[in-house]
């Protein structure tokens, strides 16, 4: 495994954080063990001072004075890892322990308060008559030899189980690398491979761990651009399909007056001119569908009447209505007040009644109908014109779709209006729905949340 390697560099951190652990937990216990097992001793070395002090007095008390006194013999297997020394009221040594047989020594060095002692006094009939002091004879103050060695054991221990932590650390950490390097690794194939053109390839990840939500995410963006590209594609298709008539209708006309076939007159004149408009509007009406459908168009966000929109739609296309011979009706009822771009509905209602006028036979009517219904503002505009097949009505958001193969593109319209309309109505958080039936008419409604149902938000 290289130095480089997440897995290297997590099987040391798991190693380093388990030898970390290890030697603090050992100084932990350490000096927890020196401090407990301390008092430990001092409080044997007080019983064993009283003790020998209880037995001191009895003794004391039964010869009167100090002549008879001196530690038992028996008592040498109990103290004789201690220095015990006997002194009387005015502080003089009377006793120690030797072993048994051994000759006193006057020159025994005393037991001085101060050293890691612990004394006791010796009570007859209520009076003091001297004290006992004792000591540990250990080289290293109260520990014993035996303590000695049972910390040394104590010690050695934690460290074989630092070791044995680390080794498992290392081990655990260099596993728990490999499962996440595993799905690293997958992801940066699938970016490698995505960079290089293939743009099929997908992780396939899912779950709630990090790095699942990385590959689901690498895998959402890489459907987000191919979506995008085949965006980009058909867009060029249909944009190629729809000005590839008005060109060639221009450029016959232009040929045929350089030819001297047609003449270069007003009429043929007004065809040009024609054509030309008709491309400069469906120009302009891709530009701003493009720019709804990647977000980049602008609008300003605030709490409007929806009504105010819609009656300005109603006024522009009253005129259309009448020379076209409709019934035009409305209902309008003022208050459903929504978060949106007054501009941008007043466009979306007008591109609904221009196709509601377009599809609607002399004498027929359109009905414009704005309501509150619970949270929800409604738009409803309705016709009763050529209607659609439940096949048609399904693709009549598609970009330069017309619901009447029949009618030229002069009179067919851009077939770009409903899509505007989807794009605009979805900005606003709302949804578009359809019901038509061949022949009977049309019925389009807008759904909007009303403005306390939603943030005010400026896009």
């Amino acid at each position: 495994m290289s130095r480089s390697t997440i897995g290297f560099r997590l099987g040391i951190a798991f190693a380093a954080v388990a030898a970390f652990t290890a030697v603090l937990a050992a100084a932990i216990v350490g000096v927890s063990w020196q401090r407990s097992f301390e008092s430990y001793v001092r409080e044997r070395l007080q019983e064993r001072a009283n003790a020998t002090a209880s037995i001191i007095a009895d003794q004391y008390r039964m010869s009167g004075d100090w002549t008879h006194v001196g530690i038992p013999d028996s008592l040498y297997y109990l103290l004789a890892d201690l220095n015990v020394q006997v002194l009387d009221a005015e502080g003089e040594l009377v006793g120690y322990v030797r072993k048994p047989g051994e000759e006193p020594n006057q020159d025994v060095q005393r037991i001085t308060i101060g050293e890691v002692s612990a004394t006791a006094p010796i009570i007859v009939d209520d009076e003091s008559v001297g004290e006992v002091r004792v000591a540990s004879t250990a080289p290293s103050g109260l520990l014993t030899e035996r303590d000695l060695r049972f910390r040394a054991a104590t010690f050695r221990g934690l460290g074989l189980a630092a070791v044995l932590a680390v080794v498992a650390a290392s081990i655990a950490g260099a596993l728990y690398a490999r499962s996440i390097v595993r799905p690293i690794n997958a992801v940066t194939r699938v970016a490698v491979r995505l960079r290089s053109g293939e743009n099929e390839a997908r992780t396939g990840m899912a779950g709630t761990d990090a790095i699942s939500q990385l590959g689901s995410t690498l895998d959402a963006m890489a459907d987000a651009v191919a979506a995008e590209r085949t965006f980009e594609r058909q867009l060029t298709a249909d944009v190629a399909h729809e000005l590839r008539t008005p060109l060639q209708a221009i450029q016959a006309t232009v040929e045929a007056m350089q030819d001297g076939v047609m003449p270069v007159d007003e009429e043929r004149l007004g065809i040009l001119h024609d054509e030309t408009v008709r491309l400069g509007r469906l120009t302009g009406s891709i530009l701003e569908l493009s720019r709804l459908e990647t977000g980049s168009a602008y609008f300003e966000m605030r709490p409007i009447d929806l009504a105010e929109p819609v009656e300005q739609a109603v006024e522009g296309s009253r005129a259309l209505m009448e020379s076209l011979g409709l019934g035009f009706e409305t209902v309008i009822q003022r208050g459903p007040v929504v978060v949106g771009d007054r501009d941008r509905l007043t466009q979306a209602v007008g591109n609904l009644l221009s196709n509601a006028a377009r599809y609607t036979p002399e004498g027929g009517t359109v009905r414009v109908d704005v309501r509150a219904e619970g949270p929800e503002a409604l738009l409803v505009v309705s016709d009763t014109g050529i209607g659609m097949t439940e096949e048609e009505y399904a693709r009549a958001f598609a970009r330069f779709w017309r619901a009447d193969r029949a009618r030229t593109r002069a009179s067919g319209g851009l077939g770009i209006g409903l899509a505007v309309v989807k794009e605009i109505v979805e900005r606003h958080g709302g949804r578009v729905d359809i019901v038509s039936a061949e022949g009977e008419g049309t019925t389009v409604t807008i759904t909007l949340p009303l403005a306390d149902d939603r943030p005010r938000v400026v896009v």
